[in-house]
């Protein structure tokens, strides 16, 4: 048995750091989806206190906020339950949120039991509870 060659060796740790590399990539980047939902919950509750949006809830990017689906989700239950007591259609949703409406109607269809609706057409109106 002979033993492994320099170049052998230098393939063996250029690996090894490469997967270390990429577990502390992991860390981190779990560390930044946990103090993300931190800044979030934070930011909810400072909304729920004052009644208004967060700044980075109204954000805007190339004319919409970019929010993930959970994100959507969130602010689309908190405009209906802050301004939607007599019900909100899609597209008054879509403008209290600084977001296309599409992108709203397509949100709701996906989740048809977050919210509760009533009518058809543009008629329409969404609430709170199903």
């Amino acid at each position: 048995m002979h033993a492994p060659s320099t170049q052998q060796e230098i393939q063996q740790l250029q690996k090894r750091l490469a997967q270390l590399q990429e577990q502390a990539e992991d860390v981190l980047r779990q560390k930044l989806k946990e103090a993300r939902a931190v800044v979030t919950d934070l930011e909810m509750q400072l909304s729920e206190i004052t009644g208004r949006p967060s700044a980075t809830q109204i954000k805007v990017v190339k004319g919409f906020a970019p929010l993930t689906d959970e994100e959507l989700e969130v602010q689309i239950l908190f405009v209906v339950q802050k301004e939607g007591e007599h019900g909100m259609n899609a597209a008054d949703i879509a403008r209290k949120l600084n977001q296309d409406p599409v992108r709203i109607r397509g949100w709701i269809k996906k989740h048809p039991a977050v919210l509760k609706r009533e009518g058809k057409g543009p008629g329409t109106r969404f609430f709170l509870g199903v």
